[in-house]
């Protein structure tokens, strides 16, 4: 068991790309709780639950007082296979999977965005944000072991729903054919090692030395 904490960059990938143009990324932050059951083979299975603000801004390249920006609350439950290199105190681990997220809060703000708003022709700032998001991450990052029961980790990770996701809106706005959230960020954490992975059992057998005279010469 443990809990991690981190840091984002979040946007949106619309299409056509050109509603792109204005957008710069948005920094928020995501923490949560997570389990991690490996094997004896260094691979297993890496369950969390995170609090997680997406979204995107957008911002006038001359003038930072015409700002808009949507920020969509989610809890993110992600299941991923994770597997780790080395035995020792210090080893290299990535984690890849699938996620499900469910949508708490929707807020959009917009400062001197209204006339952006009111003529753009696809309409993607009122519409409505599905409640069920779902995509995949993937992580790589390195774990520190401090004695047999803590751990201490850091990961960089890159959300791959680009790939595999779903629509953002519940329905497809004018003329926009593609519209799914970004997120690349990092995050550091503490593991609790309740239960010891489980290790092979080396067996060894031991004859009497007064006993090395009953066995033949070959």
């Amino acid at each position: 068991m443990g809990v991690r904490a981190g840091y984002g960059a979040f946007g949106a990938y619309f299409e056509p790309p050109a509603l792109q143009g204005d957008q710069v990324p948005l920094y928020e932050p995501n923490f949560g709780i997570m389990a991690v059951f490996n094997d004896k083979s260094n691979a297993g299975i890496q369950m969390e639950v995170n609090y997680a603000v997406k979204g995107w801004r957008e911002q006038d390249k001359d003038s930072s007082h015409i700002e808009y920006r949507r920020e969509l609350t989610y809890l993110e439950v992600p299941l991923m296979t994770h597997f780790e290199l080395g035995r020792g105190w210090f080893r290299i681990y990535g984690v890849i999977g699938p996620y499900i997220a469910f949508l708490r809060d929707d807020e959009s703000t917009a400062k001197n965005y209204d006339r952006r708003i009111a003529y753009n022709p696809y309409d993607m700032y009122n519409q409505k944000v599905r409640k069920i998001d779902f995509g995949n991450k993937a992580g790589l990052g390195f774990r520190v072991n401090i004695g047999k029961h803590i751990s201490v980790f850091a990961d960089a990770r890159y959300d791959l729903q680009i790939a595999g996701g779903q629509n953002i809106f519940k329905k497809q706005p004018n003329g926009i054919q593609a519209s799914r959230l970004t997120e690349i960020g990092g995050s550091v954490g503490i593991v609790f090692n309740i239960l010891q992975q489980r290790t092979e059992k080396v067996k060894e057998y031991y004859i009497p030395k007064e006993g090395l005279d009953d066995y033949p010469e070959p």
